[in-house]
């Protein structure tokens, strides 16, 4: 028989939650400090499911509850108070320092090369407005500037689109 006393008092909720980081870290310092406690997995439950496919029940099906004696409820407070306040470490996703390719690889029909002419003209705000529209449609596009005309290039798969954009800028005309 041990010559320690054993400590009395009821068990009280704690803490309860589904961040498993929380929980492993509360277990830690609850250890650390000395503080007993009594930890529970939900949703671990072996129970029937029923009848019902969709049963209304204020109990989670999953997360963590831990509990603690009532006599060492402060002390445990200050512990997950403390580790509440803490910033999450290691939470940041590690910056590349690779070099992004120069072009990503053409996956489907609409990012072939574009090699249909769906306009052509000197105007160079009426070309600013037309390459505007075709991003904003997410039609990939090629320009070419021989001289001073600008030549504007879509894919086969994007023609139709493309050109029924072109109109309804060039003649104003509502879409069909």
């Amino acid at each position: 028989m041990s010559s320690k006393p054993l400590r009395q008092g009821s068990l009280v909720m704690l803490w309860a939650g589904e961040n498993p980081a929380v929980h492993a870290n509360l277990l830690e310092e609850l250890q650390a400090a000395g503080i007993p406690f009594a930890d529970k997995s939900l949703g671990d439950d072996e129970v029937a499911p029923t009848a019902d496919p969709l049963p209304i029940d204020w109990k989670p099906r999953f997360g963590f509850e831990v509990t603690v004696l009532s006599t060492d409820l402060a002390a445990a407070r200050e512990v997950l108070e403390k580790l509440l306040d803490e910033e999450p470490a290691d939470v940041e996703i590690p910056a590349r320092d690779e070099v992004a390719a120069a072009e990503p690889p053409l996956l489907v029909a609409t990012e072939t090369h574009p090699a249909v002419e769906i306009w052509n003209g000197n105007d160079d705000r009426m070309s600013q407005f037309l390459t505007s529209a075709m991003q904003e449609n997410e039609i990939p596009m090629h320009l070419e500037n021989p001289g001073e005309q600008t030549r504007i290039f879509v894919s086969a798969a994007n023609e139709k689109r493309a050109r029924e954009i072109v109109r309804e800028i060039v003649e104003g005309a509502p879409p069909e």
